[in-house]
């Protein structure tokens, strides 16, 4: 089948668009006309941002070693109205009308990690290593930052702040400082000759570490979910947590009948969209986090649907237009935090700094006595599309300067990461004897 790329984030957005009327309203948001002229408007830049990713920025990202990203999240910031540029688009000014579009694509990312937990692939390859350092390595990256981020908004460095905000901004940090990225190996492997075991390694590690971070940013939403003093009942976190796994769970198991063997591609593309506008539009409404809700739901899917390799195949095919919606948001998304410019620069460029040296110091110690590579980290610095939906989520849930602190800081960690990442890892790849030249041109 041909790939379906070039037209589906219109037919994604023109899609969701019309599950959203009623809550636009109910919010005050804008209809009818002023609707319409929103989803048009991001159609058409979506559509061009495709075009132009397409033909120029892939072609580049091969001959650069550069991964694509950037240029969508910029797009998205001088489309969406921040009062810092000479043009205004009403179109961008409210962007309540597409909020579903916006579940639909972190969604989409917490269901694309759920359903590579297929039990029998678990089973296959080299675990316990790559496991000790995912693990060791997520506690030093995401610990070192979510104590330095919150010990300086705590401090009140960056303006007064509540502890429930303090620690959402930090933890989300933190969370984002753990994920990682299978987009530098898949982009070596292009242009590259790749053999050996360890680029199956990296691969490997990067997705473990992408689960890892999604469970603790889920869990960090229950331990820290807001209370309505007005509720009859208040759940523990504890139970928020057992309603996050449940939720994903039952959701799961009511959809899977309506994803059969026989489907076509169409068919089967657009029962997901439906099933991750309503398990996502669930977990904003709960204030819990649509990645872990999705996580589950894809885990639940894969392993019980009969279709549930052809249920994976279709998200992967799906994944660049849906990681391209995500970035063009989290720019339109982003507001400057209130403080000056120079204590921003400050806070990105150490959260950054941090969370690297985190990664060196984690690979490190995992090696220690294990008889382990030390240098791992050179493969694991890339961000990818789950920090970006992390800090999307926060966006959506939260409010505060320190939340727009965070989303600024994880945000400018994922530019300057993915801009490095692959050249880093080749570097990592020539040592070890794993990259054995460029490919023979097609």
């Amino acid at each position: 089948m041909r790939s379906l790329h070039p037209v589906l984030p219109a037919a994604l957005v023109g899609a969701t668009s019309l599950a959203w009327p009623a809550a636009a309203r109910a919010d005050g948001g804008s209809t009818g006309a002023d609707s319409t002229l929103t989803v048009v408007a991001l159609v058409g830049a979506v559509s061009v941002a495709y075009l132009l990713a397409h033909f120029v920025v892939g072609r580049l990202q091969k001959a650069f070693l550069v991964l694509a990203g950037v240029e969508y999240v910029l797009l998205g910031a001088l489309l969406a109205d921040h009062g810092h540029m000479p043009y205004r688009l009403p179109a961008f000014s409210d962007l309540r009308d597409v909020l579903p579009i916006v579940a639909l694509a972190v969604g989409w990312v917490g269901l694309l990690r759920g359903v590579a937990l297929r039990v029998a692939r678990l089973r296959e390859g080299e675990t316990a290593g790559p496991a000790r350092v995912v693990v060791v390595q997520a506690l030093a990256a995401g610990g070192l930052t979510t104590a330095a981020a919150y010990a300086a908004i705590d401090a009140g460095w960056f303006g007064e702040t509540g502890a429930r905000e303090a620690w959402m901004a930090a933890g989300g940090l933190g969370c984002a400082a753990a994920a990682g990225s299978t987009g530098p190996i898949e982009l070596l492997s292009k242009r590259y000759r790749l053999e050996g075991p360890l680029p199956e390694r990296i691969r490997r590690m990067a997705v473990m570490s992408d689960l890892l971070a999604i469970v603790v940013f889920g869990l960090l939403f229950a331990v820290h979910h807001s209370y309505d003093a007005n509720a009859a009942v208040q759940p523990s976190a504890t139970e928020w947590a057992v309603v996050s796994v449940l939720l994903g769970v039952l959701l799961g198991v009511l959809f899977r009948p309506f994803l059969g063997e026989d489907d076509s591609e169409n068919g089967r593309l657009l029962a997901l969209v439906g099933i991750i506008v309503l398990s996502s539009g669930a977990s904003y409404f709960l204030q819990l986090s649509p990645l872990f809700v999705n996580l589950t739901l894809g885990l639940v899917l894969v392993n019980t649907a009969k279709a549930g390799p052809q249920i994976r195949a279709t998200l992967k095919r799906t994944r660049a237009p849906m990681a391209l919606v995500l970035l063009v948001f989290a720019g339109a998304l982003w507001r400057p935090p209130a403080l000056d410019a120079a204590e921003v620069a400050l806070f990105a460029i150490g959260y950054t700094a941090l969370r690297i040296a985190g990664k060196w110091l984690g690979t490190g110690l995992a090696a220690w006595r294990a008889g382990l590579r030390p240098d791992y980290y050179r493969g694991l610095l890339a961000h990818g599309e789950v920090s970006v939906a992390m800090a999307v989520s926060l966006r959506l849930v939260y409010e505060g300067p320190a939340i727009d602190l965070a989303y600024t800081a994880i945000l400018a960690s994922v530019i300057v990461c993915d801009l490095v990442a692959p050249r880093v890892l080749r570097g990592l790849l020539v040592d070890t004897g794993d990259l054995r030249g460029e490919k023979e041109p097609a």
